[in-house]
C-alpha cells in the first residue's frame, strides 16, 4: 500500500478511537441569580403621604399640626399642611420577590414636620419653647415592607410596616409603570415621636399614614424579563394603584 494511503488509514483509526466532546452551554451571566430576581431602577416618581383621619384626629387633640418639609429643611411657612405632602423620589429600584414587590424606593431630604401648638390638654407654650419634630429622607423597604425615616437629629428608625403587593399588579409593562398604594401602620419605635412632642398619638401600632407612590422603570431594561412576568402574550398588571390594607 502506497505510504500516502497508509498514512491516511492511521489518521482514521485515530479519529474514531476518540470520543466525541458534547458542546458545553454557556454559563448564565449570573448563575446564582433565580429568574426574575433582577433589580430594575427607577427613573423618576414621586409619593404622596397623608396621614391616616386616626392619627389626625389624635394629633388635633393634642394641639399638634402637621406640616411639610422641604429639601432644605424649612418648614412650611403656612404651617399646616392637611395632613400630609407630596416627596420625590430620588432613587432605588424593584424586585420580583416571590410574586412580591421587593426592592427599596429613597425620597430625598423633604418630609414632614410635626409642630406642637400648646392648644393640647398638656396647656400653651411660648413660640420660643415650642417642640417640633421633622421626620425626613423617607426609604420604603418593599421586601420586608416597612417605612423607614430620620428624625431632626439625624437617627433612622423604623416609622411603619405595610403589606407587601404583588408584583404583576403593581407594575405595567406596557407603560413601564409602578403603582402602588401602601397603608402603613406605625411600629413600636414610632413611639419615639411622642416622647419629642410630649404626644400620646404613635402608640399601639394604629394606621399610621396612607403612601401612593408613582414611578417610571428604566427604559433600557425589559422589565418582563427582569421581574419574570411571563411571556409577552401572558396579562400585565394595570397601570392603577393597589390597595394593601392585608396582612404582610
Amino acid at each position: 500500500m502506497p505510504a500516502r494511503h497508509l498514512a491516511a488509514a492511521a489518521a482514521l483509526v485515530l479519529a474514531s478511537a476518540v470520543p466525541a466532546v458534547p458542546a458545553v452551554a454557556a454559563a448564565p451571566a449570573h448563575p446564582h441569580q433565580p429568574a426574575g430576581s433582577t433589580e430594575v431602577p427607577v427613573e423618576r416618581g414621586s409619593a404622596r403621604l397623608r396621614l391616616s383621619p386616626d392619627l389626625r384626629s389624635a394629633l388635633k387633640e393634642d394641639g399638634v399640626v402637621v406640616a411639610g418639609v422641604d429639601a432644605k429643611g424649612r418648614i412650611s411657612p403656612r404651617g399646616h399642611s392637611g395632613g400630609g405632602t407630596t416627596l420625590r423620589l430620588t432613587g432605588g429600584a424593584v424586585t420580583n420577590s416571590g410574586g412580591k414587590l421587593g426592592g427599596e424606593l429613597r425620597f430625598g431630604k423633604a418630609g414632614l414636620a410635626l409642630v406642637a401648638t400648646g392648644s393640647g390638654p398638656g396647656g400653651t407654650q411660648s413660640g420660643s419653647s415650642r417642640k417640633s419634630v421633622k421626620v425626613t429622607r423617607f426609604e420604603v423597604d418593599l421586601g420586608h415592607g416597612i417605612l423607614t425615616a430620620a428624625l431632626h437629629n439625624g437617627t433612622r428608625f423604623t416609622l411603619g410596616t405595610f403589606p407587601r403587593p404583588a408584583t404583576r399588579s403593581a407594575v405595567n409593562t406596557k407603560t413601564r409603570s409602578l403603582r402602588v398604594d401602601l397603608t402603613i401602620k406605625a411600629t413600636a419605635s414610632a413611639a419615639r415621636l411622642d416622647a419629642a412632642l410630649g404626644t400620646h398619638c404613635f402608640t399601639g401600632h394604629r394606621p399610621l399614614l396612607h403612601a401612593r407612590i408613582v414611578a417610571s422603570l428604566e427604559r433600557s431594561v425589559d422589565v418582563r424579563t427582569a421581574l419574570n412576568l411571563g411571556p409577552a402574550g401572558a396579562p400585565a398588571g394595570r397601570a392603577r394603584p393597589v390597595s394593601a390594607t392585608g396582612g404582610r
